[in-house]
């Protein structure tokens, strides 16, 4: 399995790489704000979890880090392929919903 910071950082990486190309896609000023913020909370999951760490035994963490895993993956093609923009914006927004869902987990 990989480690649950890592799930965070592809998905975080993933959309640092396409976001010009994603906020191009968008037709109108709500579309591109929902994709900043998914970005954002996309990078604040990532960043907030920095040098903490994950009871990896908790199986809600390795849940969600496999739910993570599956849905990187996904979001590969959906950053790639850009379809219709809104249902893009929509697997986005679940992909993030499940790293912040994660990002919840980390030790204090």
């Amino acid at each position: 399995m990989q480690s649950s910071l890592s799930e965070l950082e592809e998905t975080y990486i993933t959309l640092q790489a396409k976001i010009g190309v994603l906020l191009a896609a968008c037709q109108t000023q709500d579309q591109r704000d929902a994709l900043s913020a998914q970005y954002v909370a996309a990078r604040t999951a990532y960043w907030s979890c920095i040098n903490k760490a994950f009871h990896d035994d908790d199986p809600t963490v390795v849940a969600l880090t496999n739910q993570l895993d599956a849905s990187n993956k996904q979001l590969q093609t959906y950053v790639t392929e850009l379809g219709e923009i809104n249902t893009t914006i929509a697997n986005i927004t679940q992909v993030v919903t499940i790293g912040a869902q994660l990002a919840a987990k980390v030790i204090p």
